[in-house]
This record gives C-alpha cells, structure tokens and sequence, in this order.
C-alpha cells in the first residue's frame, strides 16, 4: 500500500460519496493522521481508516439492511434497534470487498467508528475520535475543549464524546446500543480520574 493507493480510493469515495460526506471523510482522515502522530499510531492506518470510515454512509438504513443479509452479515436485534450504526458494520465488508482493505487494524477502525466498544485499539480510539472532532463537524456542545482534550489525553478525550453521546441519546430518547454501553463501562473501570 502507498500513497498512490490512497489516491485512488479518494477518486473512487469522491464519486461514491454525496459531496459533504467525503469532505466529511477527508477531515476525519486529515485528523487521523495528526492524532497517530501525537499518539505513535501508524500514520498510513490512520489516514485509511479515516478516509474509508464513512465509505457505506451514502446507503440507507433499509439499503444497508439488505446489503448486510445478501453479504451474509447477521444483524443482531441491538444492532436493528441502531440504524445510525449500519454503515460502519457494512462499512467493514465494503472496505474490504470494494476497496480492497485487507489490514485487519483499519477494517476494526472501521467498524467501530460509531459505537466504540470495550478494549478500543489505539486506532479504533483515533479515528472515533477524528470522526467526531473533524473540522467540518457540526458545532457540538463541549466541542472545543474536546478537540483540544483530544491532542493531551486519548482515554479521557474518548471518555468525554461517550459520555456525551449516550446523555445525548437519552435525552432524545434514542435507542442506546449495547457496545456504546460497553465502551464507556469500560472506560469508567480503566481511568479513575474520569
């Protein structure tokens, strides 16, 4: 893999993706690659994973119900109840079918880019956090301490966009997936000063 690969999934997503999403996904690529850089992450991986994070989005939840059953992805009922996460589990297979993504780290990346989940990889924690920091994304309560809190301390930074994802999704009474619950569990246990 080398830049020329890179280069070709971004022409590829640039037609595949509406205008804002791929923009979307240039941002969370662009801070991937800063994140593993402050962190000592693999800066290649996390330009991938950044750019291909979003690669389904342009379907919707019906679509990616149906591309998920013919690809022989099994849904679970906790997942059904989440429609807003389908891309990223279609996302894994269609990073790997139709992008030719074979590095296990960047498809996990992928997959986990919406929910989190217990026992993140320093990259599934990267472009998590690149995807809600980017610059192009919507002006988000606490959003500038965040992206700053994101360069100083990793777990915390993941810490503060769980915590408000799920207060969010309770407030607008928005079904919370299992994993999401998982991942701040887990991070409540891992970091005491949290």
């Amino acid at each position: 893999m080398d830049r020329e690969y890179i280069a070709a999934i971004k022409d590829k997503l640039s037609t595949q993706l509406p205008k804002k999403r791929y923009e979307h996904s240039l941002g969370v690529s662009y801070i991937s690659s800063a994140l593993a850089m402050r962190y000592g992450a693999d800066i290649y991986k996390a330009e991938l994973a950044g750019i291909l994070h979003d690669c389904a989005k342009a379907y919707s939840n019906k679509e990616l119900i149906i591309l998920c059953k013919e690809a022989g992805i099994e849904l679970l009922e906790d997942e059904l109840k989440s429609p807003s996460i389908l891309h990223a589990i279609y996302g894994k297979y269609l990073a790997r079918k139709a992008y030719i993504m074979e590095d296990e780290e960047v498809l996990s990346a992928i997959r986990w880019h919406t929910t989190g989940k217990a026992d993140m990889s320093l990259l599934d924690k990267i472009v998590y956090i690149a995807d809600y920091i980017e610059p192009n994304r919507k002006k988000l309560e606490k959003l500038d301490s965040i992206r700053r809190l994101a360069f100083e301390d990793i777990d915390k930074a993941l810490y503060e966009i769980v915590k408000s994802t799920i207060e969010y999704l309770d407030k607008e009474n928005v079904y919370i997936n299992s994993m999401s619950l998982a991942c701040y569990n887990w991070l409540k246990e891992k970091g005491s000063g949290y």
